[in-house]
């Protein structure tokens, strides 16, 4: 079967000099990991080669001008306003997603992009009307006739589900006021990235990270846009609802018929569907009873879908289900801790990652273990769930990340801890596979795209 491995750009992983950077250059959210990209390009790549695996090896998450911090705050559910970006900010944020393309293109590794440009939405554009839309429409395009004909009127969708679909004038407009950056951005690094790398890539555009799900208009305009543009994309990825971290409680049915309709827009635009937030409330959980079903029917089976997050939440609860007094649970009590004692003092200082939610997260811990409802260092703990990557970049007083480097070593050396770890991520992963019914997928892979996989 064929599959993907990636890191995000924004907030998983960084270029080497971010990475070997002293404590508290970069926020601590960005390239947390402690790995770089070429080292995880590098290391996935030839390990795939090693077992035989058909990969995509993946640059995902690409943001424009968002910090790392607000963007693993709006894992949580929690969308900031915040102030129109200067033209230096969006400078600065293309330099440094530049410098990490050419990390990865140095690797001769990578073939797939996603880009996030979340932060360039102009959400004000869909509360505009009348003279002030038309206003600000003729002052932001010079050529409206165009924009406006190529996008207005019927649209016919087919997949495994038809539709028609009518965009009004009203509506390309504020649509065009509100995705005019996002696909400006999305171009420059499109054709930054055509230019260097030699060889045909994928590219992904997502739009998963808004507070509010996708609408088939948004997709509709945003794609028209980006075909007439004469660039490709392999997949798109809408807000179809989910929730990091998240089972899907909403309803089935609902779901498998939003995503059918987009679907249908996506094929239509010669792209697949992307499904992000993969990862529900529990390594166990896959994402909810019926999900997968419910995504399955209304794509007929071609998708994509990521997870993130997940392996390591599932090698945590391994180590906290260890009795008390081994050194494996002695290793997972200290990332607790440490991790709990960090996000004390962010509350206390109103730091970077403080947020009204976070406060409750852990004044409803506290309490619950106080109360005994809730166990000590308990790796479901909610607060510790969003937050128990912070582990990974903590530094001691010489800036080794001695958190990640101790499970890093007592995985290595534990033959124990080993088989289990090992045998419960084959677990997980197939649980995946089946699910979602990957397997056997090379042969639509390989008729489906001409990238150069691993």
């Amino acid at each position: 079967m064929a599959g993907g491995l990636m890191l995000s750009f924004g907030r998983e992983t960084a270029p080497q000099e971010v990475i070997d950077a002293p404590p508290g250059t970069y926020e601590i959210t960005r390239g947390h990991t402690g790995t770089s990209i070429q080292k995880y390009m590098t290391l996935g790549a030839v390990a795939a080669q090693r077992e035989g695996v058909m990969v995509e090896i993946e640059a995902d998450h690409i943001m424009v001008i968002g910090s790392s911090t607000r963007a693993v705050k709006r894992l949580m559910g929690m969308h900031e306003l915040e102030a129109e970006s200067s033209g230096e900010e969006l400078r600065k944020s293309m330099d440094y997603n530049f410098k990490a393309i050419d990390e990865a293109i140095s690797t001769g590794y990578v073939n797939s992009f996603t880009t996030d440009t979340t932060d360039l939405l102009d959400r004000t554009a869909d509360s505009l009307h009348g003279h002030r839309l038309e206003e600000k429409f003729n002052q932001c395009f010079p050529d409206t006739e165009d924009l406006i004909s190529r996008n207005l009127g019927k649209f016919s969708f087919r997949g495994t589900t038809a539709f028609t679909f009518e965009l009004k004038k009203t509506d390309v407009m504020r649509l065009a006021l509100k995705y005019r950056k996002s696909i400006g951005a999305n171009a420059q690094i499109y054709d930054y990235v055509k230019g260097r790398i030699g060889k045909p890539f994928g590219f992904e555009i997502s739009l998963d990270e808004t507070k509010e799900k996708t609408k088939e208009k948004d997709l509709i305009f945003y794609l028209n846009e980006w075909k007439f543009s004469g660039r490709h994309a392999d997949f798109v990825a809408p807000n179809i609802g989910f929730k990091k971290r998240m089972d899907f409680r909403g309803n089935l049915k609902e779901l498998r018929e939003r995503v059918a309709r987009l679907d249908a827009i996506a094929r239509h635009h010669g792209a697949l569907l992307s499904i992000h937030s993969g990862s529900g409330t529990t390594p166990y959980s896959s994402k909810g009873p019926g999900t997968y079903r419910a995504l399955l029917e209304a794509t007929g089976g071609r998708l994509k879908y990521k997870i993130s997050g997940v392996y390591y939440e599932l090698l945590l609860q391994i180590l906290a289900s260890f009795a008390r007094g081994t050194r494996q649970r002695k290793l997972y009590n200290l990332v607790f801790d440490s991790v709990f004692d960090f996000l004390v003092e962010e509350v206390k200082s109103k730091g970077p990652l403080y947020s009204p939610l976070l406060e409750k997260q852990l004044l409803n811990y506290c309490r619950g273990v106080r109360e005994g409802r809730v166990e000590k260092r308990d790796p479901r703990a909610v607060f510790f769930r969003f937050n128990s990557y912070l582990a990974l970049n903590l530094r001691d007083k010489r800036g080794k990340r001695y958190l990640r480097d101790g499970l890093v070593t007592m995985y290595e050396r534990d033959r124990a801890l080993r088989k289990t770890v090992d045998r419960e991520v084959e677990r997980l992963t197939l649980r995946l596979i089946d699910g979602l019914r990957f397997c056997n997928n090379v042969e639509e892979v390989r008729s489906r795209s001409s990238l150069p996989i691993s």
